[in-house]
């Protein structure tokens, strides 16, 4: 079956929907265009997205229009800041530092922590302790890994990296981490799963098709973004990139009326 196919079988749901709770409702509810025209809107956003169609239009309401605005739109207004705890200390402080610096970055919901490549002074012991005692909260999920001048390199998942640390045939530890990270073996930490790297990020003046078609391709939920020194500014989640230029494209077609 093909995609057109599929998408047009949506939009009949959507519609006999539209039908099935105007029926019930014993013909209190109209059904307008601009109804039909918002059942349209999900999966003319699918079609447009992914390339099958150019133009979709229903009477004189033209939906593409209202998807190329909103998909040209910068992703900037999206993107989430994250609470971010600076991983610095040295070695002697790092290896007693975690009971007393955990419960600061719990408090704070800290959402990622911060490393430095090449910097040096990492402890593969305390790596272990931020992992195992802040992914039992829900809040951190990341880890943002920064060149020497500060400058990102990457976003790492810190939930998977957490998983495969503990698993009992690792294929890295926590001390094969700190040492990739002192030593600013960037090769090693560019092959950490689930990792995105500067080159797939994106800037807050790169519109949402780009930054959608980015995840497609990387198969990804979200993506880093950089403010134009090229520091990390914040993530840009697929769900929410989504739902906004749904509610966007909703808006403009409404407006049509």
């Amino acid at each position: 079956m093909s995609t057109v196919a599929v998408a047009l079988g949506i939009f009949v749901a959507l519609l006999a929907l539209l039908v099935a709770l105007r029926s019930k409702t014993g013909n209190k509810i109209d059904i307008r265009n601009s109804d039909i025209v918002l059942a349209l809107v999900p999966v003319a956003l699918w079609l447009f997205l992914t390339g099958k169609v150019q133009e979709f239009g229903f009477g004189e309401v033209k939906i593409v229009a209202a998807i190329k605005m909103a998909s040209n739109a910068p992703v900037g207004p999206q993107v989430s800041k994250l609470t971010i705890e600076s991983v610095r200390e040295s070695v002697p402080t790092m290896s007693k530092a975690g009971p007393e610096v955990i419960p600061q970055m719990i408090s704070a919901k800290s959402q990622a922590l911060r490393f430095t490549i090449g910097q040096g002074g990492y402890f593969g012991g305390a790596i272990a302790n931020y992992l195992n005692q802040l992914t039992q909260y829900p809040f951190l999920r990341y880890l943002v890994l920064e060149n020497s001048d500060g400058t990102f390199f990457a976003l790492a998942d810190a939930r998977q990296i957490e998983q495969i640390v503990q698993a009992p045939q690792a294929r890295f530890s926590t001390d094969d981490l700190a040492q990739w990270i002192d030593s600013g073996n960037k090769e090693a930490l560019a092959a950490l799963p689930g990792l995105v790297s500067a080159e797939k990020a994106l800037h807050k003046s790169d519109d949402r098709r780009k930054a959608l078609e980015i995840m497609n391709a990387a198969d990804a939920q979200v993506l880093p973004v950089l403010n134009e020194d090229g520091k990390f500014a914040g993530v840009v989640d697929r769900s929410k990139l989504t739902a906004s230029m749904l509610a966007e494209i909703a808006q403009r077609v409404e407006k049509t009326e």
